[in-house]
């Protein structure tokens, strides 16, 4: 968008309001104003009376954009305005029908609300944003607004983003709350973790509410033509973004651009990922990764989950449960091994007058002497009400939160674990931070912290301060080489923190049922597609889930599957493991090749999440995203990673085969080689997931039999110095493309049916797999016919496949290839 346009004033609001800056007092009169930011499909107006919004070309709808609920002094001290609830008694409702003046130079209207002065003057002015988007300002001067809404142009069709969701992957027809509310029953603790105000209308209009206060998002389920956005205080800011070329992931990465672009992971943080719910002793701990070594499972981090250390949290290892942890690291270092820790915000408390006990009730001495625990409403630190460290093995740990709102508070508590990390840690799993709830019962907590933020608003700010002090200590004493693993997050937290996973899944293939069960492996692929639409673009489910223990051998594999095939694999959950070899021989080698698959796509993963840090691009969509679809999909697990996979996971028990509208092209089957376009039904055992490479893809992949992608010195460890010579390319031949990939020391070009490579640097050979029924290679040197070729085993030489449908070819003199007989 150019400066022009931005700044433009369509008429100038002449053409309405002759020349005046000001409307009279009153009822609303047949006058209209309308403010005008962009042009075409880009333009934001906003239209009185009634006050309403429209976007691009399409006429404003709704019966008027801003209402405020009145209550005696504004927001209740004692009771929380829950917006997810009916309007309890002493709150009433308004809508804004007064304008008073208008400055036409600043983009900016008042208004008020007819016969009722405890709302007092109600701003709303119009401009661009900083970066993108629009910006519509609201605040409410009078001291009885306790809340604003909202009212959004009704829309037919699916609605996208509100950060991560469990549910159905539209989000229509519900109440989407930005903060968590604890409930009773199975999933009570487990709705909302990563909320975030942002909302793609089915118009591929982006909706962004900016506001740290508590709200919610009502999407037809009070009214089935009602859509608004509801949030406690009396000013919040109204961000509207539009979609490039009408595409929702170029919308998504405005979006992302203006809220504060991603974390990128280290490299190796891609690769697959391994723990178990408890390991007893070090003896368990290295005979897990002896087995996985032993096994050639492909696994580059290690998580140390709880319980590990000797206090609730004092992040000192406990040696009765690990003897030695120098040697221990060194041993895990050794064999290839980034090791991460959990860990929470809480330090167990110091009851009544009581002495110390342990190091974490010292050091919440020191820190309730500091200042740098949460408060409670008398003023003292705040102490949970559940034994928080019991499930650990700490009895009678009495949680306290640490003020992560403060930086002095972060700075300390990174202190605390920089002698974890130079002992070797390289990534933490932070468990917790959704905690700071506005309400318990519909009374509120009335937190109080060290940033003058209360219950309604500490949320916000809570978890990114939480996670800033883990990446402290990584850059302190690693270097920045580790990564930071969140539980909870809050909009613009993607900048501090590099990866979610979703809390305790259910260990099954059930579908969420809000306040009844969290869900199983449905309910992971939405929370994956709901954040990226959001601007989280990296997601790490437990492959199996946590909830119910121990996963069927079906539920385990059918869920790697799917982990396999997104941004990051990690393998672990409830029960005593979900190792896979405790299965079974065949359980443990069909992950044993899950695994493989995913660290293949590594340097394809890693691009997308370059990506994702740089302009915001989501490297997940789903289906229905796509245009020009044959039809319109009731796949709503299927979707793209990157541009170049298309992934439909199987989440039916007992299925062998998966039936799905195809993304608009040509797709070929990983598996067979053969290409489809509009619906496609492939076989799906379990192993081997249903999964779609577009035609005239080419990219790069890592090494299918390296270990790890950290150094290792241990014997039988291969690691990347093994591999270093050479390349692999994926290419699916497409008749009439052209294009080329840069790899790390080789680039590489490719024309229809024919691939040529130039070698840079100590490149010394390009492996080539081709899919799509291809079945024969020459051209630019002898190539032999040669079953190592599959293996990548011989040089000069190629191999074709029938059952996959595939050729693979290992080029070191030769410079091209081609292929023939699709």
């Amino acid at each position: 968008m150019t400066g022009q346009r931005r700044g433009f004033i369509l008429g100038l609001l002449g053409l309405s309001l002759g020349c005046s800056e000001a409307a009279p007092a009153g009822p609303a009169a047949p006058t209209r104003f309308l403010f005008s930011v962009g042009e075409g499909a880009d333009a934001v107006r906003l239209e009185a009376l009634p006050l309403r919004l429209s976007v691009g070309a399409a006429a404003p709808r709704g019966d008027g954009l801003l209402q405020v609920a009145l209550r005696p002094n504004g927001p209740s001290r004692t009771r929380f305005h829950d917006p997810r609830q009916p309007t309890p008694p002493e709150v009433t409702w308004h809508t804004v029908d007064r304008l008073l003046r208008v400055d036409a130079a600043r983009r900016e209207a008042v208004l008020a609300v007819s016969q009722q002065p405890g709302a007092g003057e109600i701003t709303v002015s119009l401009s661009q944003g900083a970066r993108e988007g629009v910006r519509l300002a609201v605040r409410a001067s009078g001291p009885d607004v306790a809340l604003v809404r909202v009212v959004l142009p009704r829309e037919d069709g699916p609605y996208d983003g509100l950060g991560e969701r469990f549910g159905a992957l539209d989000a229509r027809g519900a109440v989407h709350a930005m903060q968590l509310h604890i409930a009773p029953g199975p999933s009570g603790t487990n709705e909302v973790h990563c909320p975030v105000p942002w909302l793609i209308s089915p118009a591929r209009v982006g909706y962004f509410v900016e506001s740290t206060e508590a709200g919610a998002f009502d999407l037809g389920a009070a009214a089935a033509d009602s859509v608004h956005a509801t949030f406690e205080g009396n000013a919040l800011t109204l961000r509207v973004f539009t979609a490039p070329e009408g595409r929702r992931p170029a919308l998504v990465a405005r979006f992302a651009r203006e809220m504060g672009l991603p974390r990128l992971p280290p490299r190796w943080s891609f690769a697959p990922q391994h723990w178990r719910n408890e390991w007893r002793n070090r003896d368990e701990l290295l005979g897990d990764a002896r087995e996985i070594r032993q096994r050639h499972i492909a696994t580059t981090t290690l998580w140390i989950d709880n319980p590990w250390s000797t206090a609730y949290m004092d992040h000192t290892v406990d040696t009765a449960r690990f003897a030695d942890p120098p040697a221990m690291m060194a041993t895990l270092q050794a064999m290839g091994f980034r090791v991460l820790f959990w860990s929470v915000p809480y330090l167990d408390a110091v009851e009544g007058a009581a002495s110390p006990r342990n190091t974490a009730e010292r050091r919440w001495v020191e820190a309730r002497e500091a200042g740098h625990l949460v408060r409670g409403p008398s003023g003292a630190p705040y102490v949970s009400p559940l034994p928080y460290g019991a499930p650990g093995g700490m009895r009678d740990a009495a949680g306290s939160l640490v003020d992560f709102t403060s930086p002095a508070a972060e700075a300390w508590w990174a202190a605390q674990l920089v002698p974890l990390v130079q002992l070797g840690a390289r990534a933490f799993k932070l468990d917790y931070a959704e905690d700071i709830v506005p309400d318990l019962g519909g009374v509120r907590t009335r937190f109080g912290f060290a940033s003058n933020a209360n219950e309604r608003t500490g949320r916000w700010a809570y978890p990114q301060g939480y996670h800033r002090a883990y990446r402290r200590a990584l850059d302190l004493a690693a270097g920045g080489d580790g990564f930071v693993m969140g539980r909870a997050s809050s909009w613009g937290g993607q900048a501090a923190v590099d990866v979610i996973w979703p809390g305790d899944l259910d260990n099954d293939f059930s579908e969420h049922v809000p306040n009844q069960n969290v869900g199983g492996l449905p309910a992971a692929i939405h929370a994956m597609l709901s954040l990226a639409a959001s601007g989280f673009p990296n997601f790490a489910s437990d492959t199996g889930g946590y909830r119910g223990g121990r996963p069927s051998r079906e539920v385990l594999l059918r869920w790697a599957e799917h982990t396999a095939l997104s941004p990051m694999m990690q393998l672990g959950g409830g029960g005593e493991s979900h190792n896979p070899w405790s299965y079974d021989e065949e359980a443990s080698t069909l992950y044993q090749g899950l695994a493989r698959l995913h660290q293949q796509l590594v340097p394809y993963l890693y691009a997308q999440a370059s990506r994702a840090s740089r302009e915001g691009t989501p490297p997940v969509t789903p289906l229905r995203w796509q245009d020009g679809l044959a039809r319109a999909p009731d796949d709503d697990l299927g979707y793209l990673l990157g541009d170049a996979l298309f992934v439909a996971p199987v989440t039916r028990e007992g299925a062998a085969a998966r039936t799905t509208v195809l993304p608009p092209g040509a797709w070929v089957h990983w598996y067979s080689g053969r290409a489809f376009s509009g619906e496609a039904t492939v076989p799906a055992p379990l192993g081997r997931p249903a999964f779609f490479v577009r035609q005239g893809a080419l990219f790069e992949l890592g090494d299918a039999d390296l270990d790890t992608l950290v150094d290792a010195s241990a014997p039988g460890v291969i690691d990347p110095a093994d591999r270093a010579a050479g390349r692999t390319v994926l290419w699916a031949p497409e008749v009439g493309f052209r294009g080329g990939a840069a790899l790390e020391g080789a680039s590489v070009e490719v024309e229809g049916a024919g691939l040529r490579w130039a070698p840079d640097g100590a490149v010394g050979r390009l492996r080539v797999v081709a899919l799509g029924g291809v079945r024969a290679v020459g051209e630019g040197a002898t190539l032999r016919e040669d079953p190592l070729a599959s293996e990548g085993r011989c040089v000069d030489c190629w191999h074709y496949d029938g059952a996959l449908g595939r050729v693979d070819a290992v080029l070191a003199s030769a410079r091209a290839m081609r292929v023939e007989g699709r």
